[in-house]
């Protein structure tokens, strides 16, 4: 009986020894907390990065009438090449065929009144000459040219007007190229400046892709980069970046980057889709999420690090702002690990995992 009371108190005392220890296991865990982070400098030096894009040609242009109107002609089509100065549609110009009658009836009509001021006046300065008649006479009739001059004058500036209203209902290529988009056809109403195609002109393709925000440090104008083409597996050309737009898509927040090509085959089309590999430039600006931003007791920029597995509160200084990131100017190295989500429940010294 002795014995079974002793054995089964051993058993229980073990039991209390092993629960204790789970439960002293797992205080421990509960009061370290789980946090993100990342490390300064995984990216540092000279990386390749590759982005999906397509050829456009470098100088694009916007073709649109100056008046509005009905389309009657159109003479090209998408994919035809165009000289500079030939016709690609036209619209009902007879309204201002209409101006321009009345413009040449206006300057008619101007310059008789014109030539009879003229005459009238010649007349009465020889009659003044011969005091036959008073100064104040002959400056009525010096009056009445001037006026019939600037009426003339006037009028002629109508017609040319007018001309020049007839003459936009025909719609030139402004340079030789290639129409690569054309949103017209016969009996189409158009208002003036209304977008009715796309002129690609001379031939200089290039490769356009959308770079993210994060990544716009890391490149330069004049990076070098590889183009490879979907439709062409074997050729591959070399490019420059020649620009870099300053403001992102309103929508994608993505920046547009064009890569000029350098001796481009014959192959490549307008609109073929590309891979371009960048060789990125290497920096020293660290750049951090803006989830990774504190403050501390003098209200002063800091973040969070892990050290010896506990949060430490670091002060930096910081340099520009984007949408999601910031730059840090001082404060930080290589190699420092920075908590970038789950900073509102820390305090210096806190116990974290990541």
């Amino acid at each position: 009986m002795n014995r079974s009371v002793l054995g089964l108190t051993t058993a229980l005392l073990m039991s209390a020894l092993v629960i204790g220890g789970c439960s002293s296991n797992q205080e421990e865990h509960d009061t370290s907390l789980k946090v993100r982070t990342i490390t300064i400098g995984e990216e540092a030096g000279t990386t390749s990065a590759g982005y999906s894009g397509t050829i456009h040609n470098k100088t694009e242009t916007n073709l649109a009438f100056q008046v509005g109107g009905r389309i009657i002609n159109k003479f090209v089509s998408v994919g035809s090449p165009v000289q500079a100065g030939q016709v690609i549609a036209q619209i009902n110009g007879a309204d201002t065929a209409s101006q321009v009658q009345n413009a040449q009836g206006a300057v008619t009509a101007a310059q008789s009144a014109y030539e009879l001021a003229n005459t009238n006046a010649e007349r009465f300065r020889t009659l003044y000459e011969q005091n036959a008649v008073s100064k104040l006479q002959l400056d009525q009739a010096e009056n009445q040219l001037n006026a019939a001059k600037a009426q003339l004058q006037q009028a002629q500036a109508g017609l040319n007007l007018s001309n020049n209203q007839n003459s936009y209902t025909t719609l030139v290529a402004p340079d030789s190229g290639l129409i690569t988009a054309l949103n017209l056809e016969v009996g189409q109403v158009v208002s003036a400046g209304q977008p009715v195609g796309i002129l690609a002109a001379g031939h200089e393709p290039e490769a356009v892709i959308s770079l993210p925000e994060q990544e716009m440090s890391k490149i330069r104008i004049g990076s070098t980069a590889t183009i490879s083409f979907w439709a062409l597996p074997d050729v591959k050309v070399q490019g420059i970046i020649r620009e870099i737009s300053p403001v992102p898509d309103p929508i994608a927040r993505t920046y547009t980057v064009k890569i000029a090509l350098q001796n481009p085959p014959k192959e490549v089309q307008l609109g073929m889709t590309i891979n371009a590999v960048i060789n990125q430039v290497e920096t020293t600006d660290i750049s951090i999420p803006l989830t990774a931003l504190v403050k501390d007791k003098q209200g002063n920029n800091a973040v969070y690090i892990i050290r010896d597995k506990k949060a430490h509160l670091v002060p930096i200084q910081t340099g520009d702002f984007g949408n999601n990131s910031v730059i840090v100017k001082s404060g930080l190295t290589k190699g420092d690990i920075v908590i970038t989500a789950g900073t509102q429940q820390l305090q210096e010294g806190t116990a974290v995992h990541e």
